[in-house]
């Protein structure tokens, strides 16, 4: 496995970027990720990838909006575009996964910001500001449902204007474009 790409959070995940989409021409990014007990990312939906995850080690748990299971080691599942879902370890030890998503999209980009703004307020979770931006650009590619449809609807694009107007996203300024369906 060559590591493209190392992304730490302190919520107690780790993700390797081991296949980028700028090798594959955007086809696909696969990784491998780790997750503490407890831990994995929170309900979110893909509306243009398809997104593969295989339990290699350890317990995991896995929830769409129809229905709530266990993965065991070996097994995968993939969630289809524009379907809900979420994954965490459900074992008392780090979990170990691989998986892909397909296509590639600004996932890596949306990524990679998300960790960097957490890491950098020393939170869980990216900043106000930082996520109005990444949810307002790339809002046809993904989407947290744990935000409130409201503070999406009214208080990011307040943020987002914002932001722009102050100069607090010159640091997004080699942002790509947004993908469409």
């Amino acid at each position: 496995m060559a590591v493209k790409s190392l992304k730490i959070n302190k919520n107690g995940e780790v993700l390797l970027i081991t296949r980028s989409g700028n090798d594959t021409n955007g086809e696909i990014t696969e990784f491998e990720g780790m997750d503490e007990p407890g831990i994995g990312p929170p309900m979110h939906v893909h509306f243009i990838q398809e997104e593969k995850i295989k339990l290699l080690k350890g317990k995991m748990r896995a929830k769409t909006p129809k229905k709530e299971f266990d993965l065991v080691m070996g097994q995968e599942y993939i969630f289809e575009p524009g379907v809900p879902h979420q994954f965490w370890n459900t074992g008392d030890e780090q979990n170990h996964y691989s998986g892909y998503l397909k296509p590639s999209c600004n996932w890596e980009y949306i990524i990679e910001n998300v960790y960097q703004s957490a890491n950098s307020a020393n939170d869980v979770k990216p900043s106000p500001f930082d996520a109005a931006f990444l949810l307002t650009k790339y809002k046809t590619e993904i989407d947290l449902l744990i935000i409130p449809t409201p503070v999406k609807k009214l208080v990011f694009p307040v943020l987002f204007a914002i932001g722009k107007l102050t100069g607090k996203f010159k640091k997004f300024n080699d942002a790509p474009d947004a993908f469409r369906k």
